[in-house]
C-alpha cells in the first residue's frame, strides 16, 4: 500500500497504544499521541499489514489460524490423523490459542477506539477513510467475538443470552460487564452503519464500503436477520461476481490470487511468517484425510470440479487452506435466508446459480420436486432448531463443498445445533461437547473484573490459564 512508510514512521507510536493485555488502558499517561489523520492512520496500518502479509489472526484469520479450524471440525478425519504426537486433535485442544484471540481482538477495538474518540479532524477526505476504516474494523472485530466466544443467536433467548463487555469510551477506570446478546448485537450494527456513512473507497485501507457491506451480510446472517443479509448481499455480488468453473479450477489454489471473486483476503504479501504460516497450514490439513461423509457427498455429483480440487484417491486434502471471502459465501447466504423465509423459488434461483458454475456436464437445476432426501451428515437441524428440510439440506451441502478448508465448517457446526462428535486416537475418545463450540473468557479478564465478566457454561475456572 501506498502509505506502509507511515508505519515504520510511528512504530514506536503503536507499541505504546498497541496492548493485548490492557485493552482498556486507551490513554496512556505521559505518552505520546497522534495528532493528524495521518498519524492515527499507522494504528490502522499496523493490523492491515498483519493481514496483507498473513500474520493476524483476529481480524482476517491467517492460514494457520484456519487450519486450526478445520481440525476442529469434522471434515478432516481425525481418527486417522498421522500426527498424534500433535496435541492439535479436536476443539479442545485450542482453548488457550483461542483466549489469545479474544485478548487481541480487544486490542484492535481500543486501536479503532482511539481514533474514533480521538482523533480531532473528522473534515479531511484521510480523516473520514481512517473513521470510516476505525468503525468497520471494530464491528467485524465484535462480530468475530460475538461467534467465537458467544452461544449462537436464537431470537428467543437473545435478551438472556450473555453478549460481550462492550467498550466504546475512553475511561481507564470503567470496569465493563458483559452485556446481553441483543445489546451486543445492536451495538454492532450500529458500528456498521457508521462505517458505511463514511463510504470508504481507498483500497490501501482494505475494508472499503463494498467490504464492509459484504461482512455485514455475514453478521445479519448469523444473527437471522434473513431480510436485510439478502440486502447487503445481493449488492456485493453485483460487485464481486462469481467464477466459472475453469476460472475456480485455475484460482483457487493460488496462493497470492485475488480473482474478481475476491472480497477480502489474508496473505496477499511475501512474508518469511507469512509463508511459514501458509506453509505450516498446509502440511497440517495434509496430516488428516477428509472424511468419508464429505467424500460421499462429493461423490455425488461426479461432474462437480470441487471435487477434482478437493482431495486425491488416497482421501488426502489437495486443495490449499484458503484464507479468503469470496463472493460464493454471499451467493449462499441469500440462498439460505430467502429459504428461511419461504421462498422457495429464489433460494432454488441462488442455489443453482452457484451449482450451474461449479457441474461441468450433465448439469439438472434443483426445482422442489427433484431436491436429493435430506444428507445425512453431523447437522441435523437448521439454525432455528428446525428439522433439515431437503431444501435447507442442500444449501448446507453446497455450502459444505464450496467453502472446504476456508475455516467455515467449524461455525456452520456451531450455527446448526452444535451437533457433538468424537474421534480416538492414542486409545482414548475425544468428544467435541456442545459447550466447546463457545470458547472460555480468557481467566486474566475474570480476575481483572470479579462479578462482572461472567465465564461462559461448561468451563471451570481453574483450567483456563493463557
Amino acid at each position: 500500500m501506498k502509505i506502509k512508510q507511515l508505519i515504520f514512521v510511528c512504530c514506536s507510536l503503536v507499541l505504546l497504544l498497541t496492548s493485548c493485555n490492557n485493552y482498556l488502558d486507551v490513554k496512556p499517561k505521559g505518552k505520546i499521541i497522534p495528532k493528524t489523520a495521518e498519524e492515527y492512520s499507522t494504528l490502522l496500518h499496523y493490523w492491515l499489514d498483519e493481514i496483507e502479509k498473513g500474520v493476524n489472526s483476529t481480524i482476517v484469520p491467517d492460514p494457520e489460524h484456519t487450519s486450526f479450524l478445520e481440525l476442529s471440525a469434522e471434515d478432516l478425519d481425525g481418527t486417522l490423523s498421522t500426527f498424534f504426537l500433535n496435541t492439535q486433535l479436536y476443539a479442545g485442544s485450542f482453548i488457550n490459542i483461542n483466549q489469545k484471540r479474544y485478548l487481541e481482538l480487544y486490542s484492535v477495538i481500543k486501536d479503532c477506539n482511539v481514533i474514533i474518540g480521538d482523533m480531532e479532524d473528522d473534515e479531511s477526505e484521510t480523516a473520514k477513510t481512517v473513521l470510516g476504516t476505525a468503525w468497520s474494523l471494530r464491528s467485524i472485530c465484535y462480530y468475530n467475538l460475538l461467534q467465537s466466544f458467544c452461544e449462537p443467536y436464537q431470537s428467543e433467548t437473545a435478551t438472556e443470552t450473555l453478549g460481550l463487555p462492550l467498550v466504546d469510551e475512553f475511561d481507564m477506570e470503567a470496569k465493563p460487564g458483559r452485556s446481553n446478546q441483543k445489546e451486543t448485537i445492536e451495538f454492532i450494527q450500529k458500528g456498521f452503519r457508521n462505517a458505511l456513512s463514511y463510504n470508504v473507497t481507498n483500497k490501501d485501507y482494505l475494508f472499503t464500503a463494498q467490504v464492509t457491506k459484504a461482512y455485514m451480510a455475514r453478521f445479519l446472517f448469523w444473527t437471522q436477520d434473513w431480510e436485510s443479509a439478502i440486502t447487503y448481499a445481493k449488492e456485493v455480488l453485483e460487485q464481486y461476481p462469481m467464477l466459472e468453473a475453469e476460472e475456480y479450477s485455475e484460482s483457487i489454489n493460488q496462493k497470492f490470487s485475488k480473482g474478481k471473486n475476491i472480497i477480502m483476503a489474508s496473505y496477499t504479501t511475501e512474508d518469511d511468517m507469512g509463508v511459514l504460516n501458509y506453509t505450516s497450514a498446509q502440511s497440517t490439513v495434509s496430516k488428516r484425510p477428509v472424511c468419508k461423509n464429505l467424500v460421499e457427498l462429493l461423490n455425488n455429483t461426479p461432474n462437480d470440479v470441487r471435487k477434482t480440487n478437493a482431495f486425491n484417491a488416497q482421501r488426502i486434502p489437495t486443495k490449499k487452506v484458503t484464507t479468503k471471502f469470496r463472493s460464493e459465501e454471499l451467493c449462499l447466504i441469500i440462498a439460505e435466508s430467502y429459504a428461511h423465509l419461504n421462498n422457495t423459488t429464489e433460494a432454488l434461483k441462488y442455489l443453482n446459480l452457484l451449482r450451474s458454475k461449479r457441474i461441468t456436464q450433465n448439469y439438472i437445476a434443483y426445482t422442489m420436486d427433484n431436491l436429493p432426501e435430506v444428507f445425512k451428515q453431523t447437522i441435523t437441524t437448521d439454525a432455528t432448531g428446525a428439522p433439515l428440510s431437503k431444501l435447507i439440506s442442500a444449501i448446507l451441502c453446497e455450502r459444505r463443498k464450496e467453502l472446504f478448508l476456508e475455516g467455515d465448517r467449524w461455525f456452520e457446526l456451531k450455527r446448526n445445533g452444535r451437533p457433538e462428535f468424537w474421534i480416538a486416537a492414542m486409545g482414548k475418545k475425544y468428544v467435541t461437547e456442545k459447550y466447546l463450540y463457545t470458547y472460555p473468557i480468557p481467566k486474566v479478564d475474570i480476575d481483572l473484573f470479579p462479578g462482572l465478566i461472567i465465564q461462559n457454561p461448561g468451563y471451570t475456572l481453574s483450567l483456563i490459564h493463557i
